[in-house]
């Protein structure tokens, strides 16, 4: 075996996952997908390093699977040198303070928003390219046992936190006020006719940028629901999802003093205490899980807590699957926005203090013209102003 896993290819997926863990600490706002292209690499690199020393190997089998991984690694390693030049030349502009204007900014050819979103796809096709050949490495024989059985015991950690405060750009929001009102009355009219027996499950469900925690922060501070409910709890998910840190979780936002209890027949004791006869409202913001058993264990957890009539949850998720396996009440798909909405937002970031700002033809030309560049995705053009 040691002709087809050859130094070359080690060395290369050794190299393009170290340049992955040096963007990570790096490089805002793909970071989820380099920390999985990282570990996506080390257990390739990890069952090439045990290919040679495998008796159940598949030679020619084995020989195009690694063919196919040089390809991907060469690619991944073009992606990473282009974000290293880009910051690079970020860094150069600082240093000579080359600040520009808003509009000016809008005028450049290059937009450093759209590299990113260029960079974090073009990423995620090649960890959907490495996890497909890495789901057939064991048909050919090749599996690192001791990597594999430590990642399947514990999920990939994405370092990311969100909180039910507004930022300073969040509360004008554009073209979501009709699914804001129907999400509150569609909680509270579920809270309504609510057995004891469910909980009420929505899930927001949208691609990344499109507005979801926002949304769903809109629903929260909606001055319908603070009547409704008597507790709003606000969970960033994320990846892992394990539900003692759920529960842990929501007891610290009921119970700050309790913050450190590990033992999870206690956290659901002291949640049946602190939840008892209230109607809550819990907020889960990110999910990831796709694991049906896992959330079933979260809702019996909480099904658990007695007196809670009228609860419901709100999920936001990118996953179509995480919203068909947890959602008991309809989920809302949010859709891109249109070229005068992202306009709009555009506007209001340029001149938050004004109106109706007074703009010329060629301001309006170009801001119009960005606005297009947008793409629909309302991340986009709220930051598109703020980069430097």
């Amino acid at each position: 075996m040691a002709e087809v896993v050859t130094f070359g290819v080690q060395e290369i997926v050794k190299k393009v996952a170290s340049l992955a863990s040096e963007e990570i600490s790096l490089v805002w706002g793909f970071q989820g997908e380099l920390t999985k292209l990282r570990e996506s690499l080390l257990l390739t690199e990890a069952m090439l390093r045990d290919a040679g020393q495998s008796k159940e190997v598949r030679p020619e089998a084995v020989q195009i699977w690694v063919n196919k991984l040089e390809d991907i690694a060469h690619e991944a390693d073009d992606v990473l040198d282009e974000c290293g030049y880009e910051l690079l030349r970020r860094q150069v502009e600082v240093g000579n303070q080359m600040k520009k204007k808003v509009l000016n900014f809008l005028s450049l050819h290059y937009n450093p928003i759209l590299f990113r979103l260029k960079m974090a796809h073009k990423i995620e096709n090649i960890n959907s390219a490495l996890e497909n050949l890495n789901k057939k490495a064991a048909s050919i024989g090749l599996v690192n046992k001791k990597f594999s059985d430590a990642t399947s015991s514990r999920e990939i950690a994405v370092d990311r936190e969100t909180v039910s405060i507004f930022k300073r750009d969040e509360k004008n929001i554009v073209g979501r006020e009709k699914i804001v009102s129907e999400i509150v009355t569609t909680l509270i009219n579920s809270s309504n006719t609510q057995e004891n027996e469910t909980l009420p499950v929505m899930a927001i469900v949208g691609m990344a940028g499109l507005g979801k925690t926002t949304l769903a922060k809109c629903v929260y501070h909606e001055d319908e629901i603070g009547r409704r409910f008597t507790e709003k709890i606000w969970i960033c998910v994320s990846i892992p999802f394990e539900v003692k840190s759920i529960l842990s979780k929501i007891l610290e936002h009921l119970k700050p003093e309790k913050a450190r209890m590990q033992d999870k027949d206690a956290i659901i004791k002291n949640l049946q205490e602190d939840l008892k006869r209230k109607r809550y409202l819990l907020v889960l913001d990110d999910v990831w899980n796709e694991d049906s058993e896992k959330w079933n264990d979260l809702m019996s957890c909480l099904l658990s807590v007695k007196d809670t009539q009228g609860s419901n949850i709100l999920v936001t998720t990118r996953s179509a699957r995480v919203a068909s396996i947890s959602q008991t009440l309809s989920s809302y798909d949010l859709q891109k926005l249109s070229d005068d909405q992202c306009w709009l937002i555009l506007k209001d970031r340029a001149f938050p203090n004004e109106s109706d700002p007074t703009l010329n033809e060629d301001q309006e030309r170009i801001g119009r013209d960005i606005a297009k560049k947008c793409g629909g995705i309302p991340l986009v053009a709220k930051v598109c102003l703020s980069i430097w």
